[in-house]
C-alpha cells in the first residue's frame, strides 16, 4: 500500500483511466491531479473551489470534471480544455454514456431538469427527457451498454437505458450517497445510510437485499472488473470487500486517509484499488 498526499481537504472523486495506468483525483482546492502511482503525472485546474466528480471516456481520451457550477471536459492527448459549461448549481455527478456523450447531474433543481447530456466535441448541453426535477445525489453508467442509474435527494432510484423512455423508479428508505453498476450489467450496488444494498437488474425494478453494514454512512462504492467483488467505503474509515457469490464481507481495511473514506476506484484490469479520505490523502493498494 502507498499513500498520496493529494488535496488540502476531502478527496471527493477518484477515477482510473480505462487502461488502468492513470488515476485521477479531485476534491477541495479545485485541482484535478493525475497520478501514475506513485508518481505525479499532471494537474488540471478547474478554476473552482471544489471538484465533486470525475469520469474518463471509454477510450481514455477525455476526462470529464464536475466542479462547483461548471462542467469541464479535458482532452488528455494535448492536456487542453476541450469545453466548459456553466450552470446555476453545483455539478454533483458525471458519467460517460457513450464514447462522446457525458451524462451529468446537478445538486439542485435548475431549469427543465437536474439531469443533462453533453455531446462532444461540440460541448452543447441539453436536458434529458427523463423529467428529473430533484437534486442528483449519485450517478453511475455503463457506456458500452448505454445504461445509467441515478439517485435523487427525494430518495428515488432509477435505472435507465438512455436511448429509451424512462422506467419505473424504486423508492429508497434512506439517503443514497453512492451507486455502482457491475461491468456485466447484472447488479446495482446502492448505499443506503449505513447499509450496502444489492439489486439484481434482471427484471428491474426488483427488491434490493442488504449485503451488510458499515459503522457510519456508506459514502463510496466500486465493483471489481469481474463483477463478483464489490468494494465499499464509509464514514467509519473502513474499506470493505464483498464476495457477491457468498453474500459476505471477506475483508476490511483501515487506511491512513483521514477519519472518513470519501471516494473509491478500482482499476479496470483489477490490479489496484484506491481510496480517498477526508484528510486529503489517497491510499493505493495491489489486489493480486
Amino acid at each position: 500500500m502507498l499513500t498520496l498526499e493529494a488535496h488540502p481537504g476531502a478527496v471527493a472523486a477518484l477515477a482510473f483511466s480505462p487502461d488502468g495506468e492513470t488515476l485521477a483525483s479531485g476534491g477541495k482546492g479545485g485541482l484535478v491531479r493525475l497520478w501514475a502511482p506513485p508518481a505525479d503525472a499532471g494537474v488540471f485546474n478547474s478554476d473552482s473551489d471544489k471538484v465533486q466528480a470525475l469520469a474518463f471516456a471509454p477510450d481514455g481520451r477525455y476526462l470529464a470534471v464536475g466542479a462547483d457550477r461548471v462542467l469541464q471536459v479535458w482532452d488528455r492527448r494535448d492536456g487542453q480544455l476541450l469545453t466548459a459549461t456553466e450552470h446555476k448549481h453545483a455539478i454533483s455527478a458525471v458519467a460517460f454514456v457513450g464514447r462522446g456523450t457525458v451524462l451529468f447531474g446537478l445538486g439542485e433543481r435548475a431549469g427543465p431538469s437536474t439531469l443533462w447530456l453533453l455531446d462532444l466535441p461540440s460541448g452543447k448541453p441539453r436536458p434529458t427527457s427523463f423529467d428529473v426535477m430533484n437534486g442528483i445525489r449519485a450517478l453511475a453508467a455503463l457506456p458500452d451498454r448505454r445504461l445509467a442509474t441515478w439517485a435523487t435527494d427525494n430518495k428515488l432510484l432509477r435505472v435507465q437505458d438512455v436511448t429509451r423512455p424512462k422506467g419505473p423508479p424504486v423508492t429508497l428508505r434512506n439517503d443514497c450517497l453512492a451507486l455502482a453498476l457491475s461491468p456485466d450489467a447484472r447488479h446495482l450496488a446502492v448505499s443506503s445510510d449505513w447499509e450496502v444494498l444489492l439489486f439484481n437488474l434482471d427484471g428491474w425494478p426488483t427488491r434490493g437485499t442488504t449485503l451488510g453494514r458499515h459503522g457510519g454512512k456508506v459514502s463510496a462504492l466500486a465493483f471489481g472488473p469481474d463483477g463478483r467483488t464489490l468494494f465499499s467505503g464509509g464514514w467509519d474509515n473502513v474499506v470493505r470487500v464483498w464476495d457477491l457469490a457468498r453474500g459476505t464481507d471477506r475483508a476490511g481495511f483501515t487506511w491512513p486517509v483521514g477519519s472518513r473514506v470519501t471516494s473509491l476506484a478500482v482499476s479496470p484490469d483489477g490490479l489496484r484499488a484506491a481510496a480517498g479520505g477526508d484528510g486529503g490523502t489517497i491510499a493505493v493498494w495491489d489486489l493480486d
